[in-house]
This record gives C-alpha cells, structure tokens and sequence, in this order.
C-alpha cells in the first residue's frame, strides 16, 4: 500500500550523474546549447581541473550540468536569486521529477557512451511540527524504531543493492536512501539604522517539520561494462522508478 503520494514531496533539487567510457575535454563539449537550444547564462572553466560548468534558467529552478574527465553530472537546482517559496526548493516532485526525466531521456539519446548511472534527488515532506515528521518517518520505515513523541534528531540511512530488472547479466543497483527529520524555526532579522547598525535576530514563536529525504539510486561502480543508449535509457528510467518507489512505498525490500 503506497503510505506517500509523490505530489506530497516537494524537491530540493534532482540528479542524473553519467560515467562516460572515454575521457571528456570539456572545451569541446557544450550539452547545454544541443540540449535546451539556447546558451546558458553562466560557463565556469577549471582548466586545471579540466572541468567547465555550464548554467541557466530551467522550468521553475537552474539548471546546471558540470563536466570533468569521465563524468557529467546535470542537476536541477533552486533558484535562490528570486525566492518564491518559503523552503528552498524546486517545486512539487512530482511534476519535476516528469519533465526531468523527459529531458534527461532526450540527452542519453544522443550522449557520449556509459558505463555507470546515478539518479538522486533531495526530497521534503512539511509537517506540522518535529513530531509529526517522526511520526511520518514511522510510517515509512517500519523496521526502524523511530519513538516520535521523545526523539529530538534523528538520520537514518541504509544501501539495499538490487538485481537490476534489466536483462543485462550482472548488473546491480545501490539504493541507498537517507532519511531525516528536522524542524524548522522561522526568525525575524533587523538591522538598526546607523554607521555601526546592530543586528538583532528574534526567534519567532512557530515552528514546524520536515521529513528529509535524500536518494542516490546507482548501478554498481564494479560493472564496467558499457551500456547503449537504449541500455542506458532502459536503466535510467529503472532508477528512477526505484527512487519514487522508496518515496511512496519507504524503506522497501
């Protein structure tokens, strides 16, 4: 029985981390103009580090994709310039999580070739108060003894490797899964007027939670061999899939 609906998780920011066969020279490679259509607003380069940054505005957030050596990772990201939300954050996951895919699916059709991929995502679930994000938290891990009304912090964090469902011999997912509750306390600053203005920071009296969710769903770093792009659009999707699984379903076999 699904304990959690998607649209109740609000995103942090979303991953795809790709590990490609042959080395990357990052001055010959830009995926942000082939991919969106427009140049990005930013390009960061590290020759020394042989890596380049590439970054712009993207649905709701940033949209950021940094290449160095062998990986490329895109990230989806808040923008923090024009804060819109109360909590730092992208937007409601699951309309993200659709049109992320969707554009992640439309660059590993046409990218250099893999040999590892990563999905990851930092997901939030408000709630009313500290207790009640344990409280939550005991729902969605069932073997874990959480005791909402007299725990004050908690993590938990736990790696479950899976057969891929693919047909691809060998191959297994890390589905490694952080878990938290946090509570949020709102303050109010001021400065006063004057040279030598002092700051007062003032604890406002409400406060709520958050459950805190942080996904990293992987295939194994000892398979090296190298996928296809139907392969890699295939494990892709199963990683995916198996990150929303563990933010509907919780700490699942």
């Amino acid at each position: 029985m699904t304990k959690c609906s998607l649209s109740d998780w609000q995103a942090e920011n979303l991953r795809l981390s790709a590990f490609v066969v042959d080395v990357i020279e990052p001055t010959k490679r830009y995926f942000w103009e082939s991919l969106i259509g427009t140049p990005p607003n930013e390009i960061r380069r590290r020759p020394q580090q042989q890596l380049i940054m590439e970054e712009g505005p993207f649905l709701s957030g940033r949209l950021c994709v940094e290449v160095a050596n062998n990986r490329v990772d895109w990230r989806l990201l808040p923008d923090l310039n024009n804060p819109s939300r109360d909590l730092p954050t992208v937007g409601p996951y699951d309309d993200l999580e659709r049109d992320f895919r969707e554009l992640m699916q439309r660059w590993l059709a046409d990218c250099p070739p893999v040999h590892r991929l990563a999905y990851g995502s930092v997901l939030l679930l408000p709630a009313e108060s500290l207790p009640d994000a344990l409280r939550r938290l005991d729902e969605l891990l069932p073997t874990v003894r959480v005791e909402p009304e007299i725990t004050q912090d908690f993590m938990y964090r736990i790696n479950k490797r899976r057969d891929s469902r693919s047909d691809i011999e060998g191959l297994k997912v890390n589905r490694l899964s952080t878990w938290a509750a946090v509570q949020v306390i709102e303050t109010r600053i001021h400065v006063s007027e004057g040279d030598q203005g002092t700051l007062n920071v003032t604890q406002l009296p409400n406060s709520r939670g958050l459950c805190r969710l942080e996904i990293d769903i992987n295939t194994i770093p000892e398979f090296d061999q190298k996928f296809d792009r139907d392969m890699a659009l295939d494990i892709f999707n199963e990683l995916v899939d198996i990150g929303n699984e563990i933010a509907t379903e919780g700490d699942v076999t």
